[in-house]
């Protein structure tokens, strides 16, 4: 019944549980299981308890917790995770907030119209809404400027599934013009005869009409590339239409009107901005069209005034900073939907040489990850927090993780009298200090990073340099980056998740659970995961198997996929019985493996001296692990 819960709700977050749009984050796991959690330990403790997150991240965990009427302690080391979450948990009255979107509205909409405001193609009156860019660069070899489209259909004109054949087409000389997809087609510029099907840049090799080849960023580290505007997206009277740019429209484009003023700060190096180096782009202020920029500068101003209730303004504020995942000059465009993505898709920074700008107000058309958007769906999120939490939350923090330890969430004082304390704590900071105290929580319910996976502080940086945040500790992040050495050295991995893990364990009344999810195709993030929990003074107290994300995503289609959770309960190691629950094992090469992993899981606390070397064995020979040949195109 959970994994059914969990498979609707993965297949539309924000339908399901409104509030986890509020922010960026980029792995959740879902209500449906964690509340399930929480309503089985309820089961046992009666009245409030105290829930804490270790690894807070996207907040399901603590917004779980307060639907309940829970207290909840929250702490995550980035900066950005921590200050979205008490965003998140502390959203205003629905009114309020709907006075303050009038109010950002009345002022925005001057800006709006002299960015955006154009005229479609039957002279009524609307807006741009997306602004196509295609990367120019010389051939290394010739000199030749050449635009470098990445395929010869550049966009329908309608989705896919109208089956209509109007298309936009780009041919090898670089001219754009309409077509049909279905069809070769003769440019009208050059009479080049343009293949819809055709890669221009297999592998980020770029062939010139000379002959010779370049790798994209051998182009962008020789001279840099430029970006020209060749395709518009307008919106107005109900309808929106694609069109080559009028004169006005690239010189709105070009944003001579804008002076965006605020500096970003430098790309570092790492795993997943390394593709953003490789590509000319130094700081993160390069990542955005001067008007993308000038447009969120503005909004971030206005928003400031809009209402005299703090918690309003820093929910406007929220709204307009997540825009800026849309990055102008890397957001990838979706040629057979019609809609754009943002630029860390895929637990991944995009990267495109036909990418797209956003209209950073938006408009009620067209548009996904506007300001507009984001603040229509904040007021769905205020609203259901409300009817699911009673009230508006006391919410304090973010505190830092250095800062003094804090009382209890429940309880008295020594003079028996009850203290004013906070519905929820949320702590910036590495988890390896809490600021509660011993025996404090009655359980521990997390979703901790899974080794290499996702650099969640990478993706981040763009949005905490727009919201002013500090970097997070160095160092302190519980995934591995093989780029930057972080955590590589043998041990490291596990030893600071020991120490999170063991700090946690301190928190937990005498009969607490520590219980979180875990998924992973790499036998040694398992294997360094179970020697923490081992070194932290836990055991094993049982385990189980629950689906946790949604198949049907383009990027676990005809792959083995991780889409099941290992649910991993543990307590302090004590000398009270306990009677280890097992789980229940269905057929699939994902569930085989789990099997295996759940065998040991339930020895941690008593696992043996070289018990590694037996599980990486018993691991290696999994169906799971084994490559899977896709299908062929049409089967």
């Amino acid at each position: 019944m959970v994994s059914a819960r969990v498979r609707r709700e993965v297949r539309n977050r924000e339908i399901h549980l409104p509030p986890v749009s509020t922010y960026r984050w980029w792995a959740r796991r879902t209500e449906a299981v964690n509340g399930s959690i929480i309503d089985a330990v309820s089961a046992d403790k009666p009245g409030r308890m105290v829930v804490s997150d270790p690894f807070a991240g996207g907040g399901v965990i603590p917004l779980a917790a307060v639907m309940r009427g829970h207290s909840v302690y929250a702490q995550d080391l980035n900066p950005w995770a921590a200050a979205g979450l008490a965003s998140m948990l502390a959203l205003p009255d629905p009114e309020a907030l709907r006075d303050g979107i009038a109010a950002l509205t009345q002022r925005v909409l001057a800006s709006a119209q002299a960015a955006y405001g154009t005229v479609l193609s039957d002279g009524t009156p609307g807006l741009v809404t997306h602004t196509f860019r295609v990367a120019v660069a010389p051939c290394t070899h010739c000199g030749t400027r050449q635009r470098i489209y990445p395929h010869a259909l550049v966009t329908l004109t309608s989705r896919v599934e109208r089956n209509l054949p109007e298309a936009f087409l780009a041919c090898p000389n670089g001219h754009l013009f309409k077509a049909r997809r279905d069809q070769i087609s003769a440019c009208p510029t050059c009479d080049r005869k343009t293949d819809p099907a055709q890669v221009y840049t297999p592998r980020r090799v770029v062939t010139c009409q000379c002959g010779e080849q370049d790798r994209l960023e051998a182009r962008a580290s020789a001279t840099g590339l430029e970006w020209e505007v060749v395709l518009v997206e307008r919106a107005g009277g109900g309808r929106r239409e694609l069109a080559i740019p009028t004169t006005g429209e690239r010189t709105a484009a070009a944003a001579e009107h804008a002076q965006p003023r605020m500096s970003l700060g430098t790309i570092p190096a790492g795993q997943e901005t390394a593709v953003l180096r490789r590509h000319g782009f130094s700081r993160w202020e390069d990542l955005y069209p001067r008007r993308q920029r000038a447009m969120v500068e503005r909004l971030l101003e206005l928003a400031a005034g809009c209402s005299t209730d703090e918690g309003v303004v820093a929910a406007l504020r929220l709204a307009v900073v997540g825009s800026t995942e849309m990055a102008g000059h890397l957001s990838r465009w979706d040629r057979y939907y019609l809609k754009s993505y943002e630029s860390m898709a895929g637990h991944r920074f995009n990267f495109t040489t036909l990418p797209v700008e956003p209209n950073v107000w938006g408009t009620t058309t067209s548009g996904r990850g506007t300001t507009l958007r984001r603040l229509v769906q904040l007021v769905k999120a205020a609203e259901w927090l409300r009817q699911h939490t009673g009230g508006r939350l006391q919410v304090q923090g973010p505190l830092q993780a250095g800062a003094a330890t804090v009382p209890a969430l429940l309880g008295e004082d020594v003079d028996g009298h009850s203290l004013d304390r906070p519905d929820v704590l949320v702590v910036a900071g590495s988890s390896q200090r809490q600021l509660l105290p011993s025996g404090s929580v009655d359980l521990v319910l997390t979703d901790p990073p899974y080794h290499d996976d996702v650099q969640y502080g990478e993706l981040s940086q763009p949005l905490q340099a727009w919201a002013g945040l500090a970097a997070p500790e160095s160092g302190g992040d519980a995934v591995v980056n093989r780029a930057t050495g972080q955590l590589v050295a043998d041990g490291s991995y596990t030893a600071l998740l020991a120490s999170i893990f063991r700090e946690s364990a301190r928190l937990l009344r005498e009969d607490g659970h520590l219980i979180f999810s875990y998924a992973n195709r790499d036998p040694r993030a398992w294997a360094q995961l179970l020697e923490a929990l081992q070194s932290a003074g836990l055991r094993a107290a049982g385990c189980t198997i629950v689906h946790s994300e949604n198949e049907t995503d383009h990027a676990k289609r005809n792959v083995r996929a991780c889409t099941l959770d290992l649910l991993l309960d543990l307590v302090p190691v004590s000398s009270r019985e306990i009677v280890k629950h097992r789980p229940e094992l269905g057929t699939g090469a994902e569930q085989e493996f789990l099997s295996i992993v759940a065998d040991y899981m339930l020895s941690v606390g008593e696992l043996p001296s070289g018990w590694q070397t037996e599980f990486l064995e018993a691991l290696s020979e999994a169906e799971f692990l084994k490559p899977q040949r896709r299908r062929a195109r049409g089967v």
